[in-house]
């Protein structure tokens, strides 16, 4: 069953995932010459998403994409933005186990 709430979490799972991997390259590019931070941003698409009319009603319409910026990577910054990824990818695996846990109950007619 593709729920708008799972479409979201689906979307936001892929988002922090391509974080990552953006991430993990800024990291490792931290020392090479003319390098530019490469940045993911699922949190404006989505702001955007839900101002527009009817909120968000289609979550595969959300744009996600890797781009870089105008300036070289700074550890500090990548390790605090990694850090805060794992947490919105825990919230967002909390939330799916909850959308499944629900999905089950409705079902079997049983929790767990």
């Amino acid at each position: 069953m593709d729920t708008p709430k799972f479409q979201i979490l689906r979307q936001a799972m892929n988002a922090y995932a391509l974080r990552t991997r953006a991430l993990a390259t800024n990291v490792s590019n931290l020392d090479t010459p003319g390098f530019q931070r490469v940045s993911v941003s699922f949190e404006d698409a989505l702001q955007r998403a839900r101002r527009g009319p009817g909120g968000v009603q289609d979550a595969s319409a959300l744009r996600v994409r890797a781009q870089t910026e105008d300036r070289p990577p700074l550890l500090e910054d990548e390790m605090m933005e990694l850090a805060d990824t794992q947490m919105r990818t825990q919230l967002a695996t909390r939330a799916l186990s909850e959308h499944f846990s629900l999905m089950r109950t409705s079902v079997t007619g049983r929790p767990e």
